[in-house]
């Protein structure tokens, strides 16, 4: 985000006189775009918490790997990509046979 604020500083003394947008515009919609790669993150780190949970895996771990990854925009394809290959089976919730008690 900072590389992107200074580029944009330094693109600000390099714009032409007739440049279509000014650079509060620019600024904004650099702003709108990192909130909704911010909102995208949580939201998919969110469903990958819960999925990871449900398949025995460390739901932490890929909560934060795939939340974080949508931040650096190529990354961001990766991660979730890399879970969807390395995640395991589902877990059941429940027993698969109809009486676990009769075992013991």
């Amino acid at each position: 985000m900072e590389q992107l604020l200074s580029a944009l500083v330094l693109m600000q003394s390099e714009l032409p006189e007739d440049f279509p947008v000014d650079m509060e515009t620019l600024m904004m919609i650099s702003l709108v775009i990192t909130l909704v790669s911010v909102v995208i993150g949580i939201v998919a780190g969110y469903w990958v918490y819960k999925d990871a949970a449900k398949r025995e895996n460390n739901g932490t771990v890929w909560a934060i790997a795939v939340g974080l990854s949508f931040l650096l925009f190529p990354i961001g394809l990766v991660v979730p990509i890399a879970y969807f290959v390395l995640r395991s089976d589902e877990t059941p919730t429940e027993p698969e046979t109809a009486s676990a008690a009769g075992d013991w």
